[in-house]
């Protein structure tokens, strides 16, 4: 949590300068998203929101990989196509986050529906804020988890005076709320995620401080200083690239284009 803020305060210094063009800043929201993804299966998948970027970090997406996307550097994984805080990462079983407020909730609970008609014990795991519970997608993914009975842990981000676990039991999910604190937070999430069916958790308020570490702050100054550096000697993706990753077979009049670029038209 400790790394997850001192990477945010880094961003936003990033952002305000004009370095970076767009940051959700996780500062104060940290044990909702570290806590959270620590809590579950290392095979489940994580579907975070764009202040959740940090879920990918936690799982061992390298703080090189992310500022070079931050960046849209040359070495951006997305090669500029999506912005700063939508990395993908794959390896780590973390989906980019969905540029569409609450859309990435009925993603979560599909991918927690195919595991089960699949006969696997794959579960996932949503995080997301409490302004996305008035979106029709909450109440689709909600509906949805209900009904089949998935594996989805839905980690709702909220102040108080909310009142989103209130909705659960509509759905018929078990539910529970628990303020901001790392350790309670995981202990609830490792708790619903070993239900094995769908749970709507609301964390409530912000972590204010986190007890200083100063080692970790200067390992993760030094390893930022050395990935920023980095993304700027890298220079900007080839214009050709942004016909790529697009289409499974490129059609002829984007190959066209492409080939005006310089860039090899295969796809």
């Amino acid at each position: 949590m400790v790394r997850a803020r001192t990477i945010s305060e880094r961003m936003v210094a990033l952002q305000r300068d004009a370095m970076v063009g767009f940051h959700t800043s996780s500062i104060g929201v940290e044990s909702s998203i570290v806590a959270a993804v620590l809590a579950v299966e290392p095979g489940d998948w994580v579907f975070p929101d764009a202040r959740g970027w940090y879920a990918a970090l936690a799982r061992g997406l390298p703080v090189a990989t992310y500022v070079h996307h931050a960046f849209g550097s040359a070495a951006d994984p997305a090669k500029g196509h999506s912005a700063p805080d939508h990395a993908p990462a794959r390896a780590q079983n973390v989906v980019p986050p969905s540029g569409v407020i609450g859309a990435h909730l009925p993603q979560a609970v599909g991918a927690a529906w195919a595991a089960k008609i699949k006969g696997e014990t794959t579960g996932t795991l949503a995080l997301f804020g409490a302004e996305v519970a008035a979106s029709g997608d909450f109440h689709n993914a909600l509906n949805f988890a209900g009904v089949f009975g998935v594996s989805t842990v839905f980690v709702c981000r909220a102040q108080p005076g909310d009142d989103i676990v209130g909705r659960a039991v509509a759905y018929g999910l078990a539910s529970a709320r628990v303020a901001a604190r790392a350790d309670e937070v995981f202990a609830v999430v490792r708790e619903a995620r070993a239900r094995k069916g769908a749970t709507l958790i609301e964390v409530v308020g912000t972590e204010e401080s986190l007890a200083a570490d100063d080692a970790v702050v200067a390992e993760t100054n030094a390893e930022l200083d050395r990935a920023i550096t980095e993304a700027k000697a890298a220079g900007l993706p080839a214009p050709a690239t942004m016909f790529d990753d697009v289409y499974a077979a490129l059609p002829a009049h984007l190959r066209a284009q492409r080939s005006l670029l310089g860039g090899n038209a295969r796809g």
